[in-house]
């Protein structure tokens, strides 16, 4: 009941950031045409650079599954992140079990230790973004404080408002629940942190250490080059450098913190705001985040439910 509860709460937040961004967009005058517009082999390459970024992601958890003496697959940890990240786009946070539970069954990797592992890379995963969310800072410090800025007659400031009072309320729920919970919630903030310094401990125990943080800065490379030719693909962003690229990925990205579906609303509303703070207008932030945002997810899904017909296929 909590899961299902939290989830219809994150849809109805996904549902009203939308509403709130797309209310005056109209799709015969202004998506459609711009669709009709998209330059379809940028759009192919970024689904390129992301693919790539999935598989590197499968080769590092091979690497982190190394001082547990399992030898999986390459291809099989690269089919299960993909079967990730189509469950992330369905059921928000729901990726992580799904991907475990499928290594599971192709390589009979017990589902405990994958989840250990995961939040190591989740841990790695914060030290990268902190690190581009200073780089961008760097390189657009302007256009890094217009985005605190008001926006559209203070619609930017409402979506930053609904964005952080998102997060409030969903930690206030989860903070609720102890009532309804018969383990004190000390005892879970206690061992949250524990598995955190246990998982960040873990880093040290694994083999090919250059391997791995080569892997990991990869990742994140080539998501640089998926946002940079998905910037491409639309004619109004297709004169974007890479040195606002890496700007507009750290405020993008920091949307994608919100656990909507797909990041639904909160991925749209910090790339208006992202796009706006470069001088883009309002319009053109919409148009590319619905665009962009709706072909990935189709595509994402699309590859991530044949991994899981792959991945089924081969156990049965």
């Amino acid at each position: 009941m909590r899961k299902i509860l939290t989830y219809l709460i994150f849809l109805g937040l996904a549902a009203g950031l939308m509403w709130v961004l797309y209310k005056d967009i109209s799709w015969e005058n202004d998506l459609l045409p711009a669709l009709k517009r998209v330059h379809w082999i940028w759009v192919f390459a970024s689904f390129l650079f992301g693919y790539i970024a999935t598989a590197l992601r499968g080769l590092r958890w091979n690497i982190m599954l190394e001082p547990m003496n399992y030898k999986v697959r390459n291809w099989w940890a690269i089919h299960a992140v993909a079967f990730g990240y189509c469950m992330n786009n369905l059921i928000p946070r729901s990726g992580e079990l799904a991907r475990c539970t499928l290594l599971n069954r192709t390589d009979n990797v017990p589902v405990n230790k994958l989840i250990g592992t995961v939040l190591l890379e989740r841990i790695v995963d914060i030290l990268f973004l902190g690190t581009l969310v200073f780089l961008a800072f760097v390189l657009e410090h302007d256009a890094f404080a217009t985005i605190f800025a008001q926006a559209d007659g203070g619609k930017g400031r409402l979506i930053l408002i609904l964005l952080a009072g998102a997060i409030i309320a969903f930690a206030t729920f989860l903070y609720a629940l102890r009532y309804f919970d018969h383990i004190p919630v000390v005892k879970k903030i206690r061992l949250f942190f524990t598995g955190m310094m246990d998982g960040l401990k873990s880093i040290f125990k694994i083999k090919r250490q250059l391997l791995f943080w080569a892997y990991s800065i990869g990742i994140w490379v080539f998501w640089l080059l998926m946002t940079y030719t998905s910037l491409l693909a639309l004619d109004a962003t297709s004169s974007m450098s890479l040195r606002q690229t890496v700007f507009f990925m750290a405020a993008s990205s920091l949307g994608m913190m919100v656990p909507t579906p797909g990041g639904a609303g909160a991925f749209h509303g910090m790339a208006v705001l992202g796009l706006q703070a470069l001088g883009y207008s309002t319009d053109v932030g919409k148009i590319y985040a619905l665009i962009s945002w709706s072909i990935k997810t189709t595509w994402d899904i699309l590859v991530g439910a044949v991994s899981f017909m792959i991945a089924t296929a081969k156990k049965s």
